[in-house]
């Protein structure tokens, strides 16, 4: 009996065992080690089953119908190291950040797309948060100060002006030195429309990069060293910018759809700090016709001024206006939209994107506005092995602008403008007395209103361009790839001034100011195409420890040029700017290019235990602006990298996380420009015998001659050769990370035009000759001191230090070579050994001892023999310094831009110098005074030359001699210190918690506040301009100046993002 109830007892309870066991349920949380937050969306997996599930919003899971079998949960989340758990009703798990994180997957050379670790060169990958947080109107302005070794500089403040981008130094006396852009592997075309005449007529169009809509780039790769890039070649030695655009998405929730709508104003930052003592007038008198401020001190009296009309002439208080220059200027307005959609499936994806940019500047009436629209289309289907890609971009682009330099320009008559004459008082164009014929003063300039209203600079461009794509993968380790892309693009500029001449006959400023102004139209219309071909063929495969990737490949690219620029002069209507509208004969230029590159390439990589990386690369390319028989040039390179940290103990590396040191070496070139082999014909031009030339046609008979300039049967590429080591270190899972590298940068056989004997029938010649060497030092340091639950606080700092030398130069030279600068006045050159862009100018002379030599009969400083040399363009050194705090949604990001050394040209110095508007020009109430530290030179009978102190002061009558002439400093008074501290972004966003938005459709709301270039601090020496600014393009010439460059301006305001 007792047996029987035992075994009933035992039945009973495997019974119910059995009953409750046949299936377990599990609930639990996970959440990350590193700031105790939720972990949204990790994988929950039932060990050796197909039951799993995914933490929601919370971290919480619940897992049901476990069967009873089953003991092991694996945890698993992208960036995380994975776990397994037991079984048990309810769990607690805590994921720990995964030290490959750092190894981020980076896309390289034509598109490659390689694990961080693995580089042995330096390469910065930004991704799209930080492009799209500034809302810019292009996709580099962003980026300013934040990448070492990269120089970013905004060229103008005008809506839509080009940006220069110099990596690691300039390495082209003669050549471009802007980086080549490539998006989605296809090159974009990056060519500036600027002046070719920024001394009267400076204008700036923007460059080819702007067409890219910030909104639509996913990430973008900076490569910056030869060995990075050497698989672009010939087009490769002043780096690569390699940008990502944005694909489908399979949607989890939401339909794939975004919006990006904001306002944004922009107001005058920097402009020249003015003297309130002294207004209209000269030599300390008043006058009633002037451009200057040199009257006598504001004593508040009623005065006449300007011109007699209809025998009445205006009167003014003779008091200081400060604020008359910063009154002239409005608040810029600019409203963009931009709206995405995207989806996918497992087989296909697109997205589709539209925006549109308007911005009136904040020059008065609408001389400087943008508008600019985008549309892309992209997409991707996979069959089989098959996987076709592509895409379609389409950008227009509308600008007006105001011209600058010297002569009728508006910034120039601004800057001649008296302390006490209300500028705003001038817009009235109705009152005769502001009308160039009765304007105040007849000597040079006009109101700036009437130029705003009458004369015209018109830009307009399209550009198309995109990709499409076919990729097969077979036999399981091989891809083969075809890509072509096609971008292509038309522009058309239009300047118009009027017939002063015609329009204001027997006024008062008829004969000093507006004869010989008869007007003109100028038209010019460009094309430009290029058509870039791959075929690429990759094999990927792991033996044992090594993994193997290898690349050949075929590149045909081919781009042509065309332009046409018809001017006429003296208009028959005054103010209609037709080129139908003058008898006289219009002048025609027409140029036309097409040339072709063919290049062969490889590359190989090879990995041990993800420990040791070993890269090479090859490409040899054919270029068709080089002599037949010197079209082959071979452009290798290698790299190596070790991750020292996988042979650490593990204790260690808890705290080292992650440690690397890479070596790199590479060659690549830039190519020669067409029609540099052989001379070309022109249109004819005869000489005068010291009067005017005479130019073809002339009545009805064109004639052509052949260029001064003799080819060159050897020409070749510029070289570049490069080597750089480096350094990656990461500390306590990436809390603390470094970067570090050196460079060294050698960029040989440098294209002159250099003069010849002109009874060889030529006066230049093509050459190679010249070597220009960069090295320097790139440090990016990123800290995060705070990481809680709810609140975190990064840090970052950049630092680059890029030495620039002249190695060699072509004898014939003398050792000097001319970059830009001009005639008789302040140069910017190439010296053997000094930096690129050393400038000289005229320099007080000075005894032995540093004294200034000034003339004993006036006092006035005396010019040296020679110009000696003042600095150079160069930056001593360059930082970055970038902070971010984030409480829960709320975010702020602060940006630091800071440069030290160098110096540029400025005539808004000159200029303010000249008219006594400048805060300087009131030194010592310009009263008689003597030049501190001042001597005579004495000159014997003898020769002998002795110095004696100086007893003779400058008079009040000549203040005006000494300033404009440069003061103590002479001609190179016009150089100005460039360094500056600039507060370049402020960024605050609120995300809306997902909480508030889960009964609605929408996906995601962010709401964000933003400034850029808030705040510039200079030098106290330079009281008169930004020094970011230049009047001579985004190139090397550009850094020779501004030549009254428009102000630079400060820009805030606010946009929303919604996802649905």
């Amino acid at each position: 009996m007792k047996r029987k109830l035992m075994l009933l007892l035992t039945c009973l309870f495997v019974g119910i065992g059995l009953a409750t066991a046949q299936t377990q349920r599990v609930t639990g949380t996970v959440t990350a080690e590193e700031d105790g937050l939720p972990v949204v969306g990790a994988s929950i997996l039932v060990k050796g089953t197909t039951v799993g599930t995914i933490t929601d919003i919370d971290g919480n899971f619940t897992l049901s119908n476990i069967p009873a079998s089953a003991k092991v949960l694996q945890i698993s989340y992208i960036g995380m190291q994975s776990q397994e758990v037991a079984i048990k009703p309810n769990v607690k798990i805590v994921l720990k950040s995964d030290a490959q994180l750092i190894d981020e997957v980076v896309v390289t050379a034509m598109g490659i797309k390689r694990s961080e670790k693995a580089l042995g060169y330096s390469a910065t990958s930004v991704k799209s948060d930080e492009i799209a947080a500034k809302r810019a109107s292009d996709v580099m302005s962003s980026l300013s100060g934040k990448i070492a070794g990269v120089q970013i500089s905004n060229t103008s403040s005008d809506p839509g002006a080009s940006n220069s981008v110099i990596i690691r130094g300039v390495s082209s006396l003669s050549g471009s030195n802007q980086p080549l852009y490539v998006v989605d592997g296809v090159p974009l075309n990056n060519s500036s429309t600027y002046s070719s005449d920024g001394l009267n007529s400076g204008y700036d169009f923007g460059n080819g990069a702007n067409a890219v809509n910030p909104d639509d780039v996913e990430n973008m790769t900076i490569l910056k060293g030869a060995a990075a890039t050497a698989l672009y070649g010939s087009r490769a030695a002043n780096g690569v910018i390699l940008i990502t655009t944005k694909s489908g998405k399979a949607q989890k929730k939401g339909i794939g759809v975004e919006y990006n709508g904001g306002l944004q104003a922009e107001t005058i930052l920097r402009y020249p700090e003015m003297q309130n003592e002294f207004g209209m007038g000269w030599n300390g008198n008043h006058t009633e016709l002037e451009n200057g401020s040199w009257g006598p001190r504001f004593d508040g009296s009623l005065q006449l001024w300007g011109n007699v009309y209809n025998n009445s002439q205006k009167l003014k208080s003779y008091v200081a206006l400060e604020d008359n220059i910063k009154d002239f200027f409005d608040t810029g307005i600019r409203y963009s939209n931009s709206l995405s959609f995207n989806g996918a499936t497992d087989k296909s994806d697109y997205f589709v994107s539209f925006s549109q940019i308007s911005n009136d500047g904040m020059l008065p009436t609408n001389a400087d506005t943008y508008d600019k629209y985008t549309f892309s289309a992209r997409g991707s289907h996979t069959a089989g092995n098959l996987k076709f890609t592509t895409s379609i971009n389409y950008a227009s682009q509308r600008n007006k602008f105001a011209t600058t330099g010297q002569g009728l320009s508006m910034i120039n008559s601004l800057y001649q403008t008296p302390r006490d004459i209300s500028i705003i008082g001038l817009e009235d164009l109705n009152d005769p007395f502001n009308t160039p014929g009765y304007y105040y003063t007849p000597y040079g300039v006009t109101n700036p209103y009437y130029i705003l209203e009458n004369n015209l600079n018109t830009y307009k461009s399209e550009k198309i361009y995109g990709k499409f794509e076919a990729e097969y993968s077979f036999l399981e380790y091989f891809k083969a790839v075809y890509r072509i892309g096609l971008d292509s693009s038309n522009s058309s500029r239009k300047l118009g001034e009027p017939n002063l001449e015609l329009l204001f006959p027997d006024t008062p400023n008829w004969s000093n100011a507006l004869f010989g102004h008869t007007g003109q139209v100028n038209v010019e219309k460009d094309n430009r195409r290029e058509i870039n071909q791959d075929f690429l063929l990759s094999f990927a495969k792991k033996v044992s420890d090594f993994d193997v990737n290898a690349l050949a490949g075929f590149n045909y690219n081919e781009r042509t040029y065309s332009s046409v620029e018809t001017t006429v002069t003296g208009l028959d209507i005054p103010t209609w700017y037709n080129l139908s509208n003058s008898a006289n004969t219009p002048k025609v230029e027409e140029y036309s290019s097409r040339r072709r590159l063919m290049g062969v390439f490889g590359q190989i990589d090879l990995a041990w235990k993800n420990m040791l990386y070993v890269t090479a690369t090859a490409r040899n390319d054919w270029s068709s602006t080089l002599p037949k028989g010197n079209r082959s040039f071979f452009y290798p390179g290698v790299t190596g990298s070790f991750v020292f940290t996988e042979v650490l103990p593990e204790s260690l590396r808890n705290v080292l996380t992650f440690g690397k040191i890479r070596a790199a070496y590479g060659k690549t070139g830039n190519d020669a420009s067409p029609y540099m082999i052989d001379p070309i014909y022109a249109q004819a031009l005869a000489s005068g015998s010291g009067f005017a030339n005479v130019t073809f046609p002339l009545q009805g008979t064109n004639a052509f001659s052949l260029g001064n300039t003799l080819g060159n049967a050897s020409l070749s590429p510029e070289i570049t050769t490069e080597y750089e080591v480096g350094l990656n270190v990461a500390l306590w899972n990436g809390r603390v990370s470094l970067d570090a590298a050196y460079y060294n940068r050698n960029s040989d056989k440098q294209i002159f035009s250099l003069n010849m004997d002109p009874a060889s029938g030529y006066t230049a010649q093509n050459i190679n000759l010249g070597k220009i060497e960069n090295k320097g030092v790139e440090l990016l340091l990123s800290v995060r001191p705070i990481e809680t639950k709810d609140f975190s606080w990064d840090l970052s700092w950049n630092f680059t230090k890029n030495n620039s030398k002249v190695i060699s130069l072509p004898e014939e030279l003398g050792g000097i070579a001319t970059i830009y600068g001009l005639t008789g006045s302040t140069t910017m050159y190439a010296i053997v050994g000094k930096p690129v862009g050393t400038f000289k100018a005229e320099v007080a002379d000075h005894d032995p001892n540093g004294n200034i030599v000034v003339n004993a009969a006036t006092g006035l400083p005396v010019a040296a023999s020679e110009y000696a040399i003042c600095g150079d363009m160069n930056y001593d050194y360059e930082m970055g310094l970038s902070t971010t705090l984030k409480y829960k949604n709320v975010s702020l990001g602060v940006d630091f831009d800071i440069r030290q050394g160098g110096v540029m040209y400025s005539r808004t110095k000159d200029i303010n110098y000249f008219t006594g508007n400048a805060i300087q020009t009131a030194y010592n109430d310009r009263n008689t005074f003597i030049v501190p530290n001042s001597v005579n030179k004495i000159v014997g009978t003898d020769g002998k030359v002795t110095y004696v102190e100086n007893t003779t002061p400058i008079e009040s009558s000549s203040v005006l001699t000494y300033w404009d002439n440069g003061a103590t400093d002479m001609g190179s008074y016009s150089l100005i210190d460039k360094s500056y501290i600039k507060l370049r972004s402020v960024v605050l966003g609120w995300e809306i918690p997902s909480k508030w938005l889960a009964k609605t459709p929408l996906q995601a709301v962010k709401l964000s506040a933003y400034g850029s270039n808030l705040f510039v601090w200079t030098p106290s020496s330079n009281t008169f301009i930004d020094p970011e600014l230049s009047s001579f393009g985004n190139d090397l010439s550009g850094k020779y100046g501004e030549f009254t460059a428009n102000p630079s301006s400060r820009k805030f305001g606010f946009n929303l993002m919604v996802k649905f």
